[in-house]
């Protein structure tokens, strides 16, 4: 297969979609739709995202110390889309659009009703490069919806909590699952 060259950019990057939800001082909630997340630990469990430009998210997380990862499903989308595209300085998102949440359970972070999958995170570390900030965190408690019974290792039916799959400019949604880890071992 030939290949050419492009530019360095962030370019191609398909991810889950989360919104990061963090309190205003006034009580408020506010979600931020970032798709530069992953884990980076195993032991303890830590997840990472990055963002960057100027955001009341990344404010809120580092006067904070402590944010929500909802995980985002397509019946999602149009208040991800919002939450991403609307600026929470002077805006009451949630309020604006009629989106359900509450506290998380062992943090002080709001939690929005609709996710399937919910990382309550204390921030351990600020990282900043370039023009963006990557921020790590201990996952302290998941909130998991009484719909998903089997959570063990590989088990997890993505197709049934339907995730919402963010590729610069689109979304995307999971069609089905082709194989499980291992299977170039178990044919041959």
């Amino acid at each position: 297969m030939q290949k050419y060259s492009i530019a360095p950019q962030r370019g191609f990057f398909p991810q889950p979609s989360y919104l990061i939800g963090t309190f205003k001082e006034d009580g408020i909630p506010n979600f931020s739709l970032i798709t530069w997340i992953t884990f980076c630990s195993v032991n303890p469990p830590m997840l990472m995202f990055a963002s960057r430009g100027r955001k009341l998210t990344r404010e809120l997380v580092d006067k904070n110390g402590m944010f929500s990862a909802n995980l985002v499903t397509t019946e999602m989308m149009y208040m991800a889309d919002y939450f991403g595209n609307t600026s929470g300085y002077d805006r009451d998102k949630c309020e604006d659009i009629s989106i359900k949440y509450i506290k998380g359970k062992v943090l002080d972070i709001p939690v929005l009703e609709e996710s399937p999958w919910i990382y309550e995170c204390k921030l351990i570390e600020t990282i900043n490069k370039g023009d963006g900030c990557i921020y790590i965190a201990e996952v302290k408690n998941i909130l998991v919806d009484e719909t998903i019974k089997d959570i063990s290792y590989g088990k997890v039916d993505l197709i049934s909590i339907d995730p919402l799959i963010y590729a610069p400019g689109q979304y995307y949604k999971l069609s089905s699952s082709i194989g499980s880890v291992g299977y170039s071992k178990r044919t041959t």
